[in-house]
């Protein structure tokens, strides 16, 4: 199995993933960007190389060996075969042994790898014939591992490192906290295929099926959406609207074993409908859901796939009234709620529903519950909200546990324990967002904000709205 982690270009670095690798059996970590600060302050003090401490509570379970790359992922900046290049810095400088890794290629070489690999057989020849002269340097073809064995072998007393490499930045006012929040919609369905994903391969195991195979269409998928240009959304639209293609395919594919499971655990007895029509509402995130509206009946099925017993109150959107029945076919409380104008109005959504049913769900440990929809007679339907829209008023939200209280401005102001009888007061919040950079991009000051890098133009962030309803 693999034991050593090789990030090349992703656009900083958490000490969560240091400490996940640890876990994981990993021996070291070796990575190419880090913030150009960070990077000069560690190649002056020999600190390139380090122990990444991932977790306080884990202690050395979630320790690291890590090491920052000399060049990125690419060669000394002017490496070259000809009369017109110039000596690097010292790359030696940075580093606490006599060890030294260097990297070779970068985008879009290799296009004539034959030219690459002959003149580095010469370098390396004919620097290690200078042995023969006295030269105590020896060079040769290396894997990561080599260089971290060497270097554990080196014995030598390492410092540590205990936060995270965020954020990044390659130059003044240059951090790279753009894509944080780049292609939102995209981000969040990459997260939502990743869940299906792991739903459908508990359901091909419960069900002892052999739909592994099927199940890699949507694998493969996600680990394409994990490149660094992809789910960062630093890509262009073409090529955004290709990786969501490809997830979109790929849960198609899933949804059939889905199916095939349920048609094999699913109680034989049970009202449900044959597995055939069994489907996802892959529009719930704008309230939609097609294939149920103005249907008389329908039942709904939710997977757990954590591996305790959860309860979540889920919301499915209808054009009416329904009567909602648990497992055992009792009736459980459930409430009609609108829909808002904005989901409503969201471009795309083609559905004419405008309320949505709020229920309890309880949820057994990796598995599911079966629920029953049944539309109401006219005469019980309840289809008249009573929901009180204010605007520029205080507000009191309150339970037997809590009461949160929100001033006339819309900002939280208090938040009371009831049973504690303990306050905690706010003194200042809001939503705020700041007016982006435009630049030219001509020189490094004049980079402007954008997928990548978030540049506000001033320092001064500016209130949403001044109203509230």
């Amino acid at each position: 199995r693999p034991k050593i982690g090789w990030q090349i270009d992703p656009f900083g670095h958490s000490r969560e993933q240091a400490s996940l690798l640890a876990q994981m059996g990993f021996d070291g970590l070796f990575f190419g960007r880090a913030d150009y600060d960070d990077r000069a302050t560690r190649n002056r003090t020999k600190t390139m190389e380090m122990i990444w401490k991932g977790s306080v509570n884990l202690g050395r379970e979630s320790w690291l060996f890590t090491g920052v790359l000399p060049n990125g992922y690419g060669p000394p900046g002017s490496f070259c075969f000809d009369y017109r290049c110039s000596d690097n810095p010292i790359m030696a400088v940075g580093y606490a042994t006599n060890h030294i890794i260097m990297t070779f290629g970068s985008d879009f070489q290799y296009e004539n790898a034959n030219e690459g690999f002959k003149n580095l057989d010469k370098l390396i020849k004919y620097v290690n014939a200078q042995q023969a002269n006295g030269s105590n340097v020896n060079v040769f073809y290396s894997t990561p591992s080599c260089y971290l064995y060497a270097l554990n072998k080196a014995d030598r007393a390492w410092t540590s490192k205990k936060d995270d490499f965020f954020p990044y930045a390659h130059h003044p006012h240059g951090f790279w906290t753009g894509y944080f929040t780049s292609r939102a919609a995209l981000k969040r369905y990459e997260r939502h295929s990743n869940n299906i994903l792991q739903a459908t391969r508990q359901l091909n195991a419960l069900a002892n099926l052999t739909l592994r195979n099927d199940i890699f269409y949507l694998s493969e998928a996600m680990g394409v959406a994990q490149h660094h240009d992809a789910v960062s959304g630093t890509e262009k639209q073409e090529v955004a609207f290709d990786y969501a293609q490809r997830l979109s395919d790929g849960i198609a594919v899933a949804e059939s074993v889905i199916n095939q499971a349920y048609s094999k655990l699913l109680p034989k007895d049970s009202q449900s409908p044959p597995a055939s029509t069994q489907f996802l509402c892959h529009l719930s995130n704008i309230s939609q859901c097609l294939q149920i509206d103005g249907q008389e009946r329908f039942t709904l099925t939710l997977w757990n796939p954590t591996i305790h017993p959860i309860v979540q109150h889920a919301r499915v959107p209808v054009r009416t009234d329904y009567t909602v029945r648990d497992p055992a076919g009792q009736i459980i409380l459930s409430e009609l709620v609108p829909i808002s104008d904005a989901t409503q109005n969201i471009p795309g959504r083609t559905s004419v529903t405008q309320k949505q049913i709020v229920f309890k769900a309880s949820l057994p440990a990796l598995g599911f519950n079966t629920y029953y929809f049944e539309k109401k007679p006219e005469e019980k339907q309840n289809n008249q909200f009573k929901v009180k829209i204010t605007h520029n008023e205080e507000c009191v939200i309150q339970n037997q546990n809590l009461r949160v209280e929100i001033d006339a401005q819309g900002n939280l102001g208090h938040i009371v324990n009831l049973k504690k009888s303990f306050d905690v007061a706010f003194t200042s919040q809001g939503f705020y967002w700041y007016q982006g950079f435009p630049g030219n991009n001509s020189q490094s000051e004049f980079q402007a904000s954008g997928a990548y890098i978030f540049r506000p133009l001033t320092p001064t962030a500016v209130p949403v709205s001044q109203t509230r309803s």
